[in-house]
């Protein structure tokens, strides 16, 4: 049962650690809110995200071998390297373009990964021949 919805929120963490980094008002305002604002610091906020990217991508790796689709692994693996290369090398919009467009490619492999386990293991339908 964990591992059912590891993929889900080990992405669900690395975004919102992603976009803490990236000082998003949304997600600064509302830890400084509930009074977290020290939980902005790179030294937490990079371990957090890397962490729990690997935790996602540990629940895709577990997908394929339930399902045998690779495409939700290849798909969240690039977005989880896109979103982690936008946080901590790329600097500036081009690292917000890499942050958001990692975060995206993260939330459609968990959809593709989880609509994957639901289908029965014999059926054809969303397998590619």
């Amino acid at each position: 049962m964990r591992l059912k919805f590891a993929d889900f929120g080990g992405a669900v963490g690395g975004i919102l650690a992603a976009l803490c980094c990236a000082g998003n008002p949304f997600i600064v305002g509302g830890l400084a809110a509930l009074g977290l604002g020290f939980l902005r610091k790179d030294a937490i906020l990079w371990p957090l995200m890397l962490g729990s990217l690997a935790v996602a991508l540990y629940g895709f790796w577990s997908g394929v071998r339930m399902h045998q689709r690779f495409t939700p692994m290849i798909i969240g693996a690039c977005g989880a390297l896109v979103l982690s290369l936008g946080v901590i090398v790329v600097h500036g919009p081009p690292a917000m373009a890499m942050i958001y467009s990692g975060s995206a490619a993260l939330v459609l492999a968990t959809l593709l990964n989880q609509r994957a386990r639901t289908q029965r293991p014999g059926s054809a339908v969303g397998r590619s021949a």
